[in-house]
């Protein structure tokens, strides 16, 4: 059975009471609580996300396996929070702080909050495997839509190159050219590392790219404790191999965060509109609503802006071939 939608009163209701946990434990001087049981309502950033338990971060880097009070909708990695404290181990989550930015994804017939609070979405790509075709620009219509500022970060730059490989680096020089900045780097010599720190410096990034481009390995170059990390949460916590497919946050200790997205085979935009996925194209905005046809499909239409704009070399013959074949198999 699906869970009850709440009615507008009851969201407003939860709202107010959310209201009032933030200004309490925002207040130099409050110490009351709503339960007298629990510690005092204090600021937290929910780090990690493991089914029904959320690992709470404090003030002072402790993390706390942390429940949910009810009518707070989902929380997920990089929430900023309002929680209790129980014991030493564990508390509640009774509030949570409005968002600066969200990222989703589709979730069956509807979307799914991934993350929050981010800066930057890192695109980790790799000479080998070379991606898809359509890979990056997915990632990067996400980005459009998310409005976040997107870096692409070609791993394994300590491979020979080869000729197979310039296909790639002839798109990156165009992706470059639209806006989208690109770095080469390898987490085993560590060529490009401090570009890279330098690229996050002071901001909360996430690492998003399909299996196999290294981003494990990247991320434990970025920072060298983190598989200790994940293994010592494990181990208090007691969640075994699922630590290896959450979405998780670390400090790398210049201001800045990075958080871990599982590795995905094929990632797909279902949950975004055939407008949505065509906004995603920052250099089709010029030439949008310029066509002769209103319902015009972008193909070999007369009038057709883009065509026009592809012929003059405004934008590139392999995004829009890309453009078409992401809204027919998505």
């Amino acid at each position: 059975m699906g869970k009850k939608r709440l009615t507008n009163r009851q969201l407003k209701q939860a709202k107010s009471i959310q209201a009032k946990r933030l200004a309490r434990a925002t207040s130099q001087t409050a110490q009351d609580t709503l339960n007298q049981n629990l510690g005092p309502e204090q600021p937290g950033l929910l780090v990690a996300h493991y089914g029904n338990t959320l690992i709470v971060e404090n003030q002072a880097g402790q993390l706390f396996c942390c429940g949910l009070r009810q009518n707070l909708g989902q929380l997920v990695t990089g929430d900023e929070i309002i929680w209790q404290q129980i014991d030493d181990n564990s508390g509640v989550v009774v509030a949570c702080i409005d968002r600066r930015s969200i990222i989703t994804r589709p979730d069956r017939h509807a979307t799914k909050a991934v993350v929050s609070n981010v800066d930057l979405i890192v695109i980790v790509t790799a000479w080998e495997p070379l991606p898809k075709q359509t890979t990056l620009d997915r990632y990067l219509i996400l980005a459009e839509n998310a409005k976040l500022p997107a870096l692409i970060v070609v791993n394994k730059s300590d491979l020979p190159f080869h000729s197979t490989y310039q296909e790639l680096q002839d798109k990156l020089t165009i992706y470059q050219q639209i806006g989208y900045p690109w770095l080469a780097v390898s987490s085993k010599t560590k060529s490009g590392l401090l570009e890279l720190e330098e690229a996050l410096k002071g901001k909360t990034s996430i690492l998003m790219g399909q299996s196999g481009v290294g981003k494990s390995s990247l991320l434990n170059a970025l920072v060298p404790d983190a598989k200790v990390q994940t293994q010592e949460l494990s181990k208090i916590h007691r969640f075994g191999r699922h630590t290896t497919t959450a979405t998780r946050l670390y400090h790398l200790g210049n201001g800045s965060n990075i958080i871990d997205s599982p590795g995905i085979h094929e990632f797909k935009l279902q949950h975004l509109s055939k407008k949505a996925i065509k906004d995603g194209f920052k250099e089709f905005q010029p030439f949008l609503g310029q066509c002769r046809f209103r319902n015009c499909e972008h193909t070999a239409e007369p009038g057709c802006a883009l065509q026009e704009a592809l012929k003059v070399g405004k934008i590139a013959p392999f995004r829009l071939q890309n453009y078409h074949t992401i809204i027919s198999e998505d």
